[in-house]
């Protein structure tokens, strides 16, 4: 419907290992930037994407490659791949001596760039939560405390007590969706005539 959208595919492996669904991101990736969709497709080796069938199609539509850090970078077979992705030596190079969990390699139209992604304890604790003892404990503390009181009971399980401490009263900060919108008019407009 013209919405802006984001369809993410973690574990991409999987997607590209069946055919019917890699026919169908095929499919999204030829199409959807028509209708204001955009595509993050995630896998953990270059190899899954260069030995499909849709791998032209992947390297076409997606222009903006995050990559990690590979020591292996510089071994003739994984050197080839990256090849075939469009870096040259001196970037198969970066990302060989680049450190993992810490630097990230964007490869884009308008340029590359080595980049590091230091999050804070904060930060760390909202976008880093992927273990499932994490998720258990998302679990727990969302079916305790609700949505609302759920963030500070997170930072607070995190060790980041400071953080839930400045945390407002969520409920007067978020307006329920009967509250008109800061910009709204007072009146509904004027019926045309």
């Amino acid at each position: 419907d013209g919405r802006p959208t984001l369809l993410i595919i973690d574990e991409g492996w999987l997607a590209l290992d069946d055919e019917g669904f890699a026919g169908q991101l095929r499919e999204w990736l030829k199409t959807l930037r028509k209708k204001n969709a955009s595509v993050i497709f995630a896998t953990q080796s270059l190899s899954d994407i260069d030995g499909s069938a849709i791998a032209p199609a992947i390297i076409e539509s997606c222009p903006t490659r995050l990559l990690l850090p590979n020591e292996r970078a510089i071994e003739p077979q994984i050197t080839a791949i990256y090849r075939r992705f469009g870096l040259n030596d001196r970037q198969i190079e970066i990302l060989a001596r680049a450190t993992p969990k810490r630097d990230y390699y964007c490869q884009s139209r308008r340029g590359n760039r080595l980049f590091e992604l230091g999050l804070s304890e904060v930060g760390l604790a909202l976008c880093a939560a992927s273990l499932k003892s994490d998720q258990a404990a998302v679990d727990r503390l969302l079916a305790e405390h609700g949505r609302t009181g759920f963030l500070a009971a997170w930072l607070r399980h995190r060790g980041a007590d400071w953080a839930a401490d400045l945390i407002p009263d969520l409920p007067n900060l978020i307006p329920g969706p009967e509250a008109k919108p800061p910009h709204a008019p007072d009146q509904s407009p004027a019926e045309e005539t």
